[in-house]
């Protein structure tokens, strides 16, 4: 499939404008349901881009239909339970380091592990499909659009890094202007989510190559927020935490990159066993 310049080029003018007027206006203040919105807009704009590119090959015999085009596909179960599990790794792991440091900040301390598990098993699992029919609309746009776009231009290891990038930077004015991620100054906050953000882009895409689907992304997009915003974090307390967990932290930051990492390495392996077999 060949993404023309001028379907990626609308896809980019369209979630910039969009974005700017929804961020604005959740910066003003804005109601709860502008946040879906803002999470749609990608989608919305990877349709209006999508329909270009078949409008451009309605001669063809094999015309792909819109919702494959888009990567919304049948996915292997394992890349699924990949995606919810990786998320839960490289935010469990900083937590826990977390409330070792800080014991007073973990709001179950001294309770039974029986009481602990029977009160967030079920917000840790349901919150997880809660969370799908926001995330796709990001992943529409993000993984099933412009990651084999950029992918034809860029080669699958730099699409991994810009993507990422530019992911992380789509969220910055709400960072800087709004109240996500507070309790962390914007001098710290803008940096560090960026430095946790491209990681999570990295393993999202790859999941995304692997399965030639944008439900595993989709499932970590879903996951990653539920356990981070309505599990670890509600369980959570301390001024300092933003600096060490969530998408601002330094553990966070660290154990996402070693994920990243492997799986570039994994990447860089697989290219090599690729090249040889077609030698």
């Amino acid at each position: 499939m060949h993404y023309s310049s001028k379907a990626l080029k609308t896809f980019f003018i369209m979630v910039i404008c969009l974005s700017v007027i929804a961020e604005g206006v959740i910066i003003a203040g804005g109601v709860e349901i502008f946040y879906l919105i803002l999470m749609w807009i990608p989608a919305i704009s990877a349709i209006v881009a999508g329909n270009i590119i078949l409008k451009e090959k309605a001669d063809e015999e094999n015309k792909e239909k819109l919702h494959t085009l888009l990567g919304i596909k049948k996915s292997k179960l394992k890349y699924i339970l990949a995606g919810v599990l990786i998320p839960f790794v490289y935010l469990l792991i900083p937590y826990i380091i977390y409330w070792l440091m800080h014991p007073e900040n973990f709001g179950y301390t001294g309770v039974a592990f029986g009481v602990v598990l029977k009160d967030l098993l079920p917000v840790t699992v349901i919150g997880i499909f809660v969370g799908i029919p926001s995330a796709i609309g990001e992943e529409i746009g993000w993984r099933g659009f412009m990651l084999p776009a950029l992918c034809e231009r860029l080669g699958e290891v730099k699409t991994l890094f810009v993507t990422g990038l530019i992911w992380a930077a789509w969220h910055l004015p709400l960072l800087a202007f709004g109240d996500y991620m507070e309790g962390a100054p914007v001098w710290f906050k803008l940096p560090a989510f960026v430095l946790c953000i491209v990681p999570v882009g990295i393993i999202a895409g790859y999941l995304t190559y692997k399965s030639k689907s944008i439900w595993p992304a989709t499932f970590l997009h879903g996951a990653h927020n539920n356990f981070d915003q309505m599990v670890f974090d509600v369980i959570t307390i301390g001024d300092d935490k933003k600096y060490f967990v969530s998408e601002t932290g330094i553990f966070t930051i660290i154990c996402a990159w070693i994920i990243a990492t492997a799986i570039l390495f994994i990447m860089r392996r697989e290219k090599q066993s690729a090249d040889l077999q077609a030698t």
